[in-house]
């Protein structure tokens, strides 16, 4: 097998292939022996057909197709064992030359992973933010504590500050809007503007309509519909060392000690987190040769539109069509709306890719088995997952994490 591969773009490239005319004249007749063993002809039993009366009776190009076929799979393996091409899409094959006795010829066009010419590292300056836990954070998280162990009972009085109340709720500006449950703490804001100032005073059972701004279009009004299922009373519990006994702690201090150090390794994470996209927001920027392929920014926008999708159905509770209704807008938009982000982040792997090849950054077996081992660390049931992952693809995966995480520390974070 011969070839020569041309570019046609940044990110595409094009090679032909030529099979020599012994080896098709092998995949002819391993083509003709596959058709023999399918063919039936009165006289012969099924697969016993003599393959000089199967050649006559078949078309020539049923022949020559079936061969081609078969070359052309073994071949475009044989150049993806080969070449050191990063191929990321599916060949658009055209079969050039075709006929017995003689080489076949076809061209593969495929899509390729781009060289990006990086900057030098020393010239991207991210400077690190020490973060600060603040009393107050620690009290809010206490409160949150409280209110997670507080205990409720029903009121029939009208809904206060404090009070927990379940509701009903519809979109009376939207054409059969299905009826959604929700629940809120008055006094710790909500989602809906307006909705709080409208339930307080309400008790269970009663219904009220109010108005409230379209997130879409401020200047115009939703009316939204709402009925109150219950009103409870919060009763929280009392912080002191018996209270935080049963959560593990001897002392009120010791819980606050474990709150401030949770929160400040949330924060540093967060930080580590803002300084690695402004490092790949540089490095983007002051890089050469950026061509996104159109095959991955496709992927990445169908990725974020399921996201979209999903969310709908487990944040929102409605079905995408309706969130399509209440934004105003056809999938097709959202998606357009998506093109851009999806290109930053192309570009984002497109540079941290090539670090990683540029470096020659490596990761051993026992690194990879390590990571996969903290990670089944943290679930209970660790034997089960064991049993069901597909632990090729998680290893994978794990891999391509940990060359990520070495090509940030030559970044500096």
């Amino acid at each position: 097998m011969k070839y020569e591969i041309k570019e046609t773009t940044p990110t595409k490239k094009k090679v032909e292939i030529e099979v020599s005319a012994e080896d098709f004249t092998n995949y002819y007749n391993r083509a003709l022996k596959e058709i023999s063993a399918d063919a039936e002809v009165p006289g012969f039993r099924k697969g016993k057909v003599p393959e000089n009366m199967v050649e006559k009776r078949a078309t020539k190009e049923g022949i020559l197709s079936e061969a081609a076929e078969i070359a052309i799979n073994e071949s475009w393996a044989e150049f993806l064992r080969e070449s050191e091409e990063e191929i990321i899409s599916q060949p658009e094959v055209e079969i050039t030359k075709i006929a017995k006795d003689d080489p076949l010829v076809f061209t593969a066009e495929f899509e390729v992973l781009p060289q990006v010419e990086l900057p030098k590292f020393d010239s991207i300056k991210v400077e690190k933010k020490e973060p600060e836990v603040s009393d107050g954070e620690v009290e809010d998280t206490i409160k949150w504590i409280q209110q997670s162990r507080a205990k409720y009972s029903e009121k029939m009085s009208g809904a206060e500050e404090g009070d927990l109340v379940e509701f009903t709720f519809s979109c009376l500006s939207i054409e059969n809007d299905p009826e959604k449950q929700d629940r809120i703490v008055l006094g710790k804001g909500h989602y809906i503007e307006g909705l709080e100032e409208a339930i307080k005073g309400m008790k269970r059972g009663e219904e009220k309509d109010f108005e409230t701004p379209n997130p879409n279009k401020k200047e115009d009004k939703v009316k939204i519909h709402i009925k109150i299922d219950s009103v409870k009373k919060m009763e929280l519990p009392e912080i002191n060392d018996n209270f935080v006994k049963g959560l593990g702690f001897n002392t009120v201090e010791e819980l606050k000690k474990d709150i401030r150090e949770e929160i400040k390794k949330d924060k540093e994470n967060a930080e580590l987190q803002r300084m690695r996209e402004e490092a790949i927001r540089q490095l983007i920027e002051k890089s050469k040769g950026i061509e996104t392929p159109e095959i991955l920014v496709k992927r990445e926008q169908d990725f974020m539109l399921n996201n979209i999708k999903e969310r709908c159905l487990s944040e929102l509770k409605i079905p995408f069509e309706e969130y399509l209704k209440q934004v105003k807008k056809t999938e097709e938009e959202i998606n357009q709306e998506l093109e851009k982000t999806a290109q930053e982040r192309v570009k984002g792997f497109l540079v941290l890719h090539q670090i990683v090849k540029d470096e020659k950054i490596n990761v051993t077996e026992e690194e990879v088995t390590q990571k996969l081992e903290e990670m089944l660390n943290q679930y209970p049931n660790k034997e089960e997952i064991k049993k069901t992952m597909d632990e090729a693809q998680v290893r994978l995966y794990i891999e391509d994490e940990l060359k990520r995480e070495k090509a940030f520390k030559l970044l500096g974070c």
